[in-house]
C-alpha cells in the first residue's frame, strides 16, 4: 500500500506542482524525490480542521480559525506565483466566489512562494478578492496540512469540519449548492 502512496505522490507532483519546487512538470530537469511523509491526523474528510497561520500581505498574522464559523463554508487554496495550474484555477474561484451569496463562502489563499516579491506580484496581477496568506519559516501552513502538490484545497464548513479535500469544481459547487 505505501508502494503505490509513494506512486500516486509522484505522479501528482509530475502533473500538477511539486509544493517547494520552482519548475514546471515540462523542464527536462525536474527531478521528484517522494519521501516517507506522516499524514496527521485531522487532515481528512469527516475530521475538524487544524488551525493555521500565514502572513498577510500588510505583514500581520491571519488564522484559518478567524474564518471558520463567519461563512457556511472556507475554502483554503494552497498555490504559488509560479504554479501554471494554480494560477489558471484562480479565474475559476474568483466565479465561484462572485456566484455564492454573502456569508456562504470565504475562500483564503495560503501562498507557498518562498520568494515574497514574486507573491506580492503574482496578487497584483490576479487581484483576488479574498483574504491571503504566506507561509514562512514561523508559518509552515503546507506542512501542517501535508500538502504534497498544488493547487491543493481544503473545503471546511461552519461547524469546522472538513468536508473535502482537493475537490474539483463540480464537487465543490455541488456542496455550496446543496440545502
Amino acid at each position: 500500500m505505501r508502494k503505490i502512496l509513494y506512486l500516486l505522490a509522484a505522479i501528482l507532483v509530475m502533473v500538477g506542482c511539486g509544493k517547494k519546487g520552482g519548475k514546471s512538470a515540462e523542464s527536462t530537469d525536474t527531478v521528484v524525490v517522494v519521501e516517507e511523509v506522516a499524514v496527521p491526523m485531522g487532515i481528512t474528510e469527516g475530521a475538524y480542521f487544524t488551525d493555521i497561520m500565514g502572513v498577510t500581505p500588510e505583514g500581520a498574522e491571519l488564522a484559518l480559525s478567524e474564518l471558520v464559523g463567519q461563512t457556511d463554508y472556507v475554502l483554503v487554496d494552497f498555490w504559488a506565483s509560479w504554479c501554471g495550474p494554480c494560477r489558471r484555477f484562480i479565474p475559476v474561484l474568483k466565479e465561484m466566489y462572485n456566484s455564492m451569496p454573502e456569508g456562504r463562502l470565504e475562500i483564503v489563499s495560503c501562498s507557498v512562494d518562498q520568494e515574497e516579491a514574486a507573491w506580492r506580484a503574482a496578487l497584483s496581477e490576479e487581484q483576488m478578492p479574498w483574504p491571503q496568506m504566506r507561509e514562512d519559516e514561523a508559518h509552515p501552513c503546507s506542512d501542517i496540512y501535508n500538502v504534497q502538490f498544488i493547487p491543493h484545497t481544503v473545503l471546511i464548513d461552519r461547524d469546522g469540519t472538513i468536508v473535502g479535500v482537493n475537490l474539483e469544481e463540480p464537487q465543490i459547487q455541488e456542496i455550496l449548492l446543496a440545502e
